[in-house]
């Protein structure tokens, strides 16, 4: 249809009755790996009209397609009825090509589709039919080398993930693909975070955004000020965290990146919340909850519903919270989100400390740090380390305590974390009752 419509010198075309198509899947999987290859061959304007249910199936298997432009629903505007109304044109309904087995890069970006929303069974079945039919693409291929990256930063396998992604890194500089690149840059930016090295996390993001700029990728570049708001709120940047995340938001917006969307609003929420804001990071949770359950995106869900359960927390409805917190990691769980997993578990240990609940408090942080240890998350391990030895204290073991805490500001100080000042005073104050008073000279 469009090579006819290019032919003919149509200056645009407008396509629609998608949900009618007998072969709907196979054709929305190829507009989503063909997207590039079609905006280069037919540079006219295309409309793409579509129903709400396949607008929300497009959402899920399409997503490069519907990040590269704006689509419209099926239930038209009335300026746009009119137009169509105008128009003298035979109705055509569009099937696919005829193909043989799916291909790679089909099953590829499936499988890293499958990794964005934890779903890691379906991605490593994914990749095993790809090396089934194409074993050399690990080596030949750097998407392929991401995807394993993906699956090992999912699992909390950092090490291997950074040597996956240095490898990607290293291919996709050697082809000259400094879009490649930019992507390998701001995931190994995203290892080096979770591992607390927020300089070298800041280093590899700033050049990705700069990248991105000149290769004018926004969507690319959207997401890497997103990551980069992350490291500034973790080292108590707020007001440059929120700077980065609204530039973020406009772009996300603009393009229809919905996934990004609610990402950016979490994120926005956690500063607010960080800021003692509860009631803006609420709204703005519940915004991107409400995305988040109309794209499928459980993980994301779990991981706003974590932080919903910290406002409820904060604000004494404990209740609540453990409510949000229980089904946040019951979903973490099934996901094998252990990173995700271990920090509902600290936030659960807090309710059940302020609740009085000590043993039941000090079970779950120490299986809180079992996990932190073992995956290497040092923020959130020396935050639990911070909490343990509150509790220790609490119930009379004070310099076992003191011990703890000083890991835990030991690990916040190295890193450079937003969270020291407060962990510091926690320290001051253990130090206090450990000091005899001074004798009184009256």
């Amino acid at each position: 249809m469009l090579e006819e419509a290019q032919a003919a010198g149509a200056s645009a075309l407008i396509l629609h009755r998608l949900e009618e198509a007998e072969h709907r899947s196979l054709i929305i999987a190829q507009l989503n790996v063909q997207r590039d290859e079609l905006v280069k061959a037919f540079p006219m304007m295309w409309i793409l009209l579509v129903h709400p249910e396949v607008g929300r199936e497009l959402q899920m298997k399409a997503p490069d397609f519907v990040d590269f432009g704006f689509w419209l629903w099926e239930e038209k505007p009335e300026p746009l009825r009119e137009m169509l109304a105008t128009i003298d044109a035979p109705g055509v309904m569009a099937e696919p090509a005829p193909v043989g087995e799916v291909g790679a890069g089909d099953l590829l970006r499936r499988a890293i589709r499958a990794i964005r929303f934890r779903q890691l069974d379906e991605a490593a079945d994914l990749l095993a039919q790809l090396d089934m039919h194409e074993p050399e693409a690990r080596e030949t291929d750097p998407r392929r080398r991401m995807c394993d990256a993906f699956l090992a930063g999912a699992n909390g396998r950092y090490e291997e993930a950074r040597e996956h992604l240095r490898t990607a890194r290293e291919a996709y500089e050697a082809r000259g693909d400094r879009a490649g690149r930019a992507w390998a840059l701001h995931q190994l930016a995203i290892i080096e975070e979770r591992q607390g090295r927020y300089e070298e996390a800041r280093k590899l993001l700033r050049e990705s955004v700069e990248v991105n700029e000149e290769l004018g990728d926004r969507a690319g570049r959207a997401a890497s000020l997103h990551q980069l708001s992350i490291i500034e709120e973790r080292q108590g940047r707020y007001e440059e965290a929120r700077k980065l995340l609204e530039e973020s938001i406009v772009v996300t917006e603009e393009i229809g990146n919905r996934v990004g969307r609610a990402a950016s609003l979490h994120q926005l929420a956690s500063i607010e919340y960080r800021q003692g804001h509860y009631e803006e990071a609420r709204k703005l949770l519940e915004e991107s909850i409400a995305v988040r359950e109309e794209l499928g995106d459980r993980a994301g869900r779990a991981a706003s519903l974590h932080q919903l359960a910290s406002i409820e927390f904060r604000e004494g409805r404990y209740e609540e919270a453990r409510k949000l917190l229980e089904e946040s990691i019951g979903v973490r769980e099934e996901l094998g989100d252990r990173a995700g997993r271990a920090a509902s578990l600290h936030q659960l240990a807090l309710i059940e400390f302020r609740q009085g609940r000590y043993e039941e408090a000090r079970k779950l942080l120490e299986e809180s740090i079992g996990v932190l240890e073992e995956i290497g998350n040092r923020a959130g391990l020396a935050l639990s380390l911070v909490m343990l030895g509150q509790l220790e204290v609490t119930t009379g073991r004070v310099a076992k305590g003191r011990q703890l805490v000083q890991q835990g500001v030991d690990i916040l100080q190295e890193i450079g974390s937003g969270d020291l000042p407060v962990a510091q005073q926690i320290l001051a104050d253990i130090d206090a009752l450990l000091t005899p008073p001074e004798p009184s000279t009256a």
